[in-house]
């Protein structure tokens, strides 16, 4: 018999059987696991810490007097002494202990970071509004447009409501104090806005019912933002008059700070329903919001909106029948994020799941490779009387310090991300109106604490489940000697690294297409060329610019001054830009059959002046640009593009055709065709899609707001100031926006694809780098424990190459099945994507080729060193490795 078995025989003997010695029992085995621990910590081999732990615990009866004194505190004392015992193992190995918190870190601090950022876009709502959950948001499907008197039928009717508001948006110019004026981004709202939502101002008063009366003095509201930076804090502010488009206007109140609703904006003003506001076919409002009432639920406030809707049909059949105008009931989520958002913030979710299951198996193989160096000091410890259970608790307990570890340095992670996904929220690609929440507050913290301890388990049961099966006589035979685990911590082993590689080629797949589908964006040919192109907006306000004339006018003096700035080599006018939303119109071909408002077909329409398809770079394929002589005393002229002359007069020339728009129901002049342009994209921010445009002319039609599109031999940057300068000359009520780049005006066709893509990039990264150090440790610890059999091999004649493919073939096997189970997986997976990509499929199969070659390379490379390793070792010395 063994020397440990020998002790544990006489231990047993010892024993009594009654309960309260099965007590003393396991107080026993408590002190002499404990002894057994410091003992092999001072340096004894594992039979002269059981010897020692025997002598100093030589009987019963001194357990007896301990029992007796500590009784009450044994479990809290076993837990503290686990702990501390925990962690001085983990401080005597800082390489695993290091590699280990990192893995964990990076794993919990991305999941805290997407956790962050899709509570604030999927379930938070608006900063500091009061139950975001109870506001529910009313539109019409036509949209987002609905008109005032819809609004006040739907507050005098609804019942599931105990309050509602409406909301519009606007801008203007604040002049005063002697300095220039400055452009502002205003909200008009309903004087119960911020009373519903459960806010008030800092400073000064709300709205009041009679802010709404068309005579009433006109007043403002600021955000703290505005107040800080356009009037210094200056609590005086409240009263004073300033000038809002060139209308004396009282400052009445400040919001809080970080507050706004339901936009990013400067101020806020009352809502005032002038008569042309009350018609009910002025459909402008932006839309309305209510606060359910108490016992109201979601679908009962939409079912009642629906039989409104219907009977507001009924009553007002012109302007209210149809589908259209059913009024649709939307939570935060649901109005102010598409379908196309919400799939990639559930999709970044699951990526980062996966991340988290990669570093939860590089863990528990990590941990199972520490466990089976361990086994024979377990085995010892088992047969001096520890409990299994003791012995697993053990092992947890130092999953739970690792994971707390990881957990603290993954909420730091988490903050810092947060904060970067704020900034690139605010990049010219996102939608700027929105406000969102990305602090880390205690639903943040409970899902740090929730995915730490579940972490600790997960990585902690592999190596745990093992220990509890161990075989103790075959640890305890011939001193160990060429023990390494069993066929089922190598089985285990293998099937971790199978679920890591899988799991990071489903990571890999995805961004690979969303990589292929952004690059598609940002090379999409829009059929002009936007380098050296400068954009500048203008906004006429009609009390200044009344009539068309007026607009004309002014357009033409500015064009002029404009046109004499050094470097601008041409310039021209249009009511938007390329790519951009324009207003679409029915129209009716001439002599053909009239067909109903439903059944017409629609088509873009873009005011544009002479010039400017040469300042596009664009060309007129047939028949003539527009002049300074279409004016609207001539006959209103077209120009249309290349698709629209194919689709409606394919085989014959459209020049001298006609055709017809409708404004509603009213049809407009008969446009004759005078030229045909070549294609432009425009309501396609992908670039992909090229639509029938008809384009009108400016003098015929002036708009209020227009962009300025000069191209310069210099950088556009350049000119900015000479241009703001030669408005403000001519305006000084009239402030311009910035003057930006069309490239830069055209990020926000591929920024937030971009940035998806990248964050994707950056999760794929980090499972491919916790996959191929998964692989390493693995096959590390592999040729550890073949060590002698490697130099045996090599002792009789096998070469260093030998050992290389023995190596090498034991690490692709589980690479290739799990290169294989996650190809398979990612043909699962990739699908849900599909609604954000652009002119590449899911299964691509480049995207899918590049990431396999990626995980080898990834692969082969954990498995180098660890062959490399292998190559050098001695015969000699491995021969008496044990």
């Amino acid at each position: 018999m063994s020397f440990p078995k020998r002790f544990a025989a006489r231990l047993r003997g010892h024993l009594w059987k009654s309960r309260r010695d099965r007590e003393l029992e396991e107080e026993l085995r408590f002190h002499l696991d404990m002894q057994f621990e410091d003992n092999l910590r001072l340096g004894m081999s594992a039979e002269e810490a059981a010897y020692e732990a025997m002598r100093r615990f030589g009987g019963i009866e001194s357990v007896k007097e301990q029992h007796r004194e500590h009784r009450s505190f044994a479990s809290i004392e076993s837990l503290l002494r686990d702990i501390h015992y925990g962690v001085r193992a983990l401080r005597n190995n800082p390489a695993f202990a290091t590699v280990a918190i990192v893995t964990l870190a990076l794993g919990i601090g991305v999941n805290a970071t997407v956790f962050t950022v899709a509570k604030a876009a999927l379930f938070a709502g608006f900063p500091m509004v009061r139950n975001n959950d109870r506001i529910l948001y009313l539109s019409t499907g036509r949209g987002c447009c609905l008109s005032y008197p819809d609004f006040e039928d739907w507050r005098a009717q609804a019942r599931s409501f105990s309050g509602m508001a409406v909301v519009h948006g606007t801008h203007g110019v604040i002049t005063g104090n002697g300095g220039a004026g400055e452009t502002y981004d205003a909200t008009e709202v309903s004087a119960e806005t911020f009373r519903l939502i459960g806010s008030r101002p800092i400073l000064g008063r709300d709205f009041a019912r009679s802010d709404e009366f068309p005579d009433a003095p006109p007043v403002v509201i600021l955000t703290h933002s505005y107040w800080a930076t356009r009037f210094a804090k200056d609590p005086e502010i409240i009263g004073r008059t300033i000038r809002m488009n060139g209308v004396p206007t009282t400052v009445i109140g400040i919001m809080p700070e970080g507050f706004s609703f339901p936009q990013k904006q400067d101020l806020w003003v009352p809502l005032i329903p002038t008569p042309e506001v009350r018609e009910r076919d002025h459909r402008d409002l932006w839309f309305a919001f209510g606060r359910l009432a108490p016992g109201a639920t979601v679908p009962g406030a939409r079912a009642e909106m629906a039989g409104i809707g219907r009977r507001l049909g009924i009553e007002y059949p012109r302007t209210n029948r149809g589908r259209n105008l059913i009024p649709a009931v939307q939570t935060f989520n649901q109005f102010f994020f598409f379908g196309n958002e919400n799939t990639i913030y559930w999709s970044m979710w699951g990526a980062v799941f996966f991340v988290l299951l990669i570093a939860c198996a590089n863990l528990a193989n990590l941990m199972l490779a520490r466990a089976i160096g361990r086994s024979r000091e377990v085995s010892l410890r088992i047969a001096l009387g520890a409990s299994r259970w003791r012995v697993v608790r053990q092992l947890l307990i130092e999953s739970f310090i690792l994971s707390g570890f990881g957990g603290v340095l993954g909420w730091f992670i988490a903050r810092s991300g947060a904060q970067a996904w704020a900034v690139a929220d605010r990049g010219p690609g996102m939608q700027s109106w929105r406000i969102l929440d990305y602090s880390l507050d205690y639903r943040v913290l409970a899902y740090v604490t929730a995915i730490s301890i579940g972490t600790a388990l997960v990585f902690g049961l592999a190596p745990a489940r093992m220990l509890w099966k161990l075989d103790i006589n075959a640890r305890l035979k011939d001193g160990g000697r060429g023990a390494s685990g069993g066929t089922r911590g190598k089985r285990l082993s293998g099937l971790l690294v199978i679920g890591e590689v899988a799991a990071a080629m489903v990571l890999l797949a995805g961004a690979g297409v969303m990589v292929r589908s952004f690059l598609n964006v940002y090379d999409a040919n829009l059929g002009v060329k936007t380098a050296n192109v400068l954009t500048q907006s203008l906004s006429l306000s009609k009390k200044s610019y009344p009539l068309p004339e007026s607009r004309i006018s002014f357009y033409d003096k500015v064009s002029a001054r404009l046109r004499a700035v050094p470097g601008v080599a041409s310039l021209a006018l249009a009511d938007t830009i390329p790519t951009r939303n324009c207003s679409t119109f029915p129209f009716e071909l001439s002599g053909a059959p009239s067909a109903s408002g439903q059944g017409r077909a629609s088509v873009a329409a873009i005011i544009i002046s002479p010039n400017y398809f040469r300042t596009m770079e664009a060309a007129v394929l047939a028949g003539r640009d527009f002049t300074d002589f279409d004016t609207a005393s001539g006959p209103p002229v077209v120009i249309v593009n290349e698709r629209f002359a194919g689709r409606y007069w394919p085989r014959q020339n459209p020049l001298g055709n006609r055709f017809r728009l409708f404004d509603g129901k009213t049809p407009g002049d008969w446009l004759t065709v005078v030229g045909v342009a070549s294609n432009i994209v425009q309501n396609d921010g992908t670039g992909q899609e090229v639509t029938p445009v008809a384009y009108l002319s400016f003098r015929q039609k002036p708009p209020a707001a227009i962009e300025v599109l000069a191209r310069s031999s210099l950088q556009p940057e350049n000119l900015s100031i000479a241009f703001r300068h030669e408005i403000l000359t001519l305006d000084p009520e009239l402030p311009p926006m910035r003057s930006v780049s069309l490239d830069e005006r055209l990020q926000v066709n591929y920024w937030s694809r971009g940035l998806y893509g990248v964050l994707l990039a950056i999760l794929a990264a980090i499972g491919l780098l916790l996959a191929s150090v998964g692989l390493y440790a693995v096959m590390a610890h592999s040729v550890t424990r073949r060590t002698q059999e490697i130099g045996i091999r090599m002792a009789i004649g096998a070469t260093a190459r030998d050992v290389l493919k023995i190596v090498f073939e034991q690490g692709m096997v589980p690479l290739g099945i799990g290169l294989a189970t996650g190809l398979a997986a990612s043909f699962a997976v990739n699908p849900v994507l599909k609604s954000f990509l652009v002119r590449v499929s899911p299964f691509d199969p480049i995207a899918f080729a590049v990431s396999s070659f990626a995980l080898c390379f990834a692969a082969m490379l954990g498995c180098l060193t660890p062959a490399r390793r292998a190559m050098r070792v001695d015969p000699v010395v491995a021969l008496r490795h044990d």
